[in-house]
């Protein structure tokens, strides 16, 4: 039996087994799976900024509160509380702050080591616009490693802050809250660069 024409007329490329979807952007299922962490590390990054935001603000409340103190303190009035009740909060405030920016940065570690776990099937494969895997990975433990540091001095700065004893120690506490992220300017950069590498919008 003969076939017809129909058949002799099927294309080739309409017989052959469909390929694993691709990305729009032509990437493979693990690219893929890796812009996705990326873009949740941004999210996560976002989130560790506005909480150091808000921390900045509840410092420059325990300023006001503690100036008022020493300054009481200063003109020896016997009645003074060197701890009143909004000190106490705004200090209980900053303290759960960094209870926050801590889970932020465990989540950004945890992806961190779910793309290793990629990285050796994929090697160095390369995943957003000219970075490879591995860059990728370099790149977010850098940010980490950042993260963890200032991490660790914020967590100094809440518990000693609200038992300053000079105005100068107190004011120390404050701009060094302020100004920790901005040593990091340079390691920070990364994230804009992984925000164009994977072309999430700001």
């Amino acid at each position: 039996m003969s076939a017809t024409p129909d058949r002799l007329n099927v294309s080739k490329t309409r017989l052959q087994s469909p390929r694993t979807p691709a990305s729009p952007s032509g990437s493979t299922v693990g690219a893929s799976r890796v812009s996705d962490a990326v873009a949740k590390f941004l999210e996560l990054f976002k989130k560790w900024q506005s909480t150091v935001q808000k921390g900045s603000q509840y410092c420059n409340a325990i300023e006001s509160v503690k100036k008022g103190v020493l300054d009481a303190g200063s003109r020896k009035e016997p009645d003074a509380n060197p701890y009143p009740a909004n000190l106490e909060l705004y200090c209980k405030n900053l303290s759960i702050l960094n209870t926050i920016l801590e889970d932020v940065l465990n989540s950004a570690e945890t992806l961190v080591e779910q793309l290793k776990v990629l990285h050796v099937l994929m090697k160095e494969e390369i995943v957003g616009r000219s970075w490879s895997l591995g860059r990728v990975i370099e790149g977010m433990r850098s940010v980490c490693g950042c993260m963890r540091s200032e991490l660790e001095v914020r967590k100094t700065i809440a518990e000693n802050i609200g038992h300053s004893i000079i105005s100068a120690e107190l004011i120390l506490h404050v701009s060094l809250w302020e100004q920790l992220s901005s040593r990091n300017d340079a390691n920070y950069f990364l994230i804009k660069m992984l925000e164009m590498e994977f072309k999430i919008p700001q």
